[in-house]
């Protein structure tokens, strides 16, 4: 809706894309601009847009990714390093990265069908439970 406000076009429309696609991003980033063979940008860019500049002041986000929240709760499962990195969208599509553990969680979706009310991805914790899952699986 926000990019239809802004005629059609907005740098925060959203996600067009699916899980394949968004992983091979996310592993990109993970490799600080590497994949497939190619570099895609300097390491020292992604170290620039994944480090958390005002953790100090209480505000976690970094640059260009989510960084885990300080208390350890909402945007991650509170059970990933300070290292890992990601982004929840608006439609309840979420993905995270973890360069410690060499995790990429991609979890596609639609939250707004069939309204834009419709809030259940979030009171029920589902992005943040599968996450949990994944890292529980890891000491197994």
């Amino acid at each position: 809706m926000g990019a239809a406000m802004q005629g059609g076009i907005g740098g925060h429309a959203g996600l067009f894309s699916n899980a394949n696609d968004v992983a091979k991003i996310m592993q990109m980033f993970l490799q600080k601009g590497y994949y497939g063979g190619k570099r895609f940008f300097n390491e020292s860019t992604f170290d620039l847009f994944n480090t958390c500049y005002f953790c100090d002041s209480g505000n976690r986000r970094g640059l260009g990714f989510d960084k885990p929240e300080m208390d350890d709760s909402l945007s991650t499962c509170g059970c990933v390093p300070k290292s890992s990195f990601g982004h929840s969208g608006f439609t309840g599509s979420y993905t995270w990265a973890d360069p410690k553990n060499k995790i990429v969680y991609v979890f596609l979706s639609n939250r707004t069908y069939p309204t834009m009310e419709n809030n259940l991805l979030s009171e029920h914790n589902i992005r943040t439970e599968i996450q949990k899952i994944i890292y529980k699986s890891l000491k197994n």
